[in-house]
């Protein structure tokens, strides 16, 4: 009876997945320096329709911003738009099928059931108080997230956190893009004025 027990209790040890909650999502901490003047986020989309986003998204764009980007306190001087598009949401379901195949004896061996992909396309721009055009930062972020036994996530964790890894990803390829900037954009937007 005790080897049984063994048995089921390491089975269950091994057959565990990486933990993750929401509350993991953060933005790394990497400010340009000097940061950009005071100014307004926006999430927004150019074709001038209604924007859907997630409390991740916002929790991401607004954290990136005030800890990376600007200096959040003070008068502001203009806006800085968050434009993204998924390009690319794969969930590689061959894996996936051939788990379900061979009864899932390979990842016990350490195959995942699927790896989870996203490509982003995100767009800062950055905007004076006159509502014009001074700065468009782009790039394409990636992410690849596996569910699997042991050392990967569950299914339902594994979309979770795929999204949000992909927009760090776009935001940490955009920061020296505004680093290259951040002198002229000031000027620009010390000329333009407060809001």
């Amino acid at each position: 009876m005790k080897t049984q027990t063994s048995i089921i209790i390491l089975i269950a040890f091994l057959t565990s997945c990486k933990s993750w909650d929401p509350s993991m999502i953060k933005s790394p901490e990497s400010p340009i320096s000097p940061k950009l003047l005071t100014l307004e986020r926006k999430i927004e989309d150019l074709a001038n329709t209604t924007i859907k986003t997630s409390d991740h998204e916002l929790k991401l764009f607004t954290e990136e911003v005030e800890n990376n980007l600007i200096d959040p306190y003070g008068d502001k001087y203009g806006y800085i738009a968050l434009k993204r598009n998924i390009v690319q949401s794969k969930m590689g379901i061959g894996l996936y099928i051939l788990s379900a195949i061979t009864a899932t004896v390979p990842n016990l061996l350490g195959m995942p059931f699927m790896n989870i992909r996203y490509k982003v396309e995100v767009e800062l721009r950055v905007m004076d108080s006159q509502n014009r055009l001074i700065g468009k930062y782009s790039s394409l972020g990636e992410s690849k997230v596996k569910v699997a036994y042991y050392y990967g996530y569950s299914m339902g964790d594994a979309f979770q956190k795929a999204y949000p890894d992909a927009l760090n990803d776009a935001f940490s390829k955009i920061r020296p893009q505004i680093q290259k900037d951040v002198e002229r954009l000031n000027r620009d937007l010390m000329k333009a004025g407060k809001l």
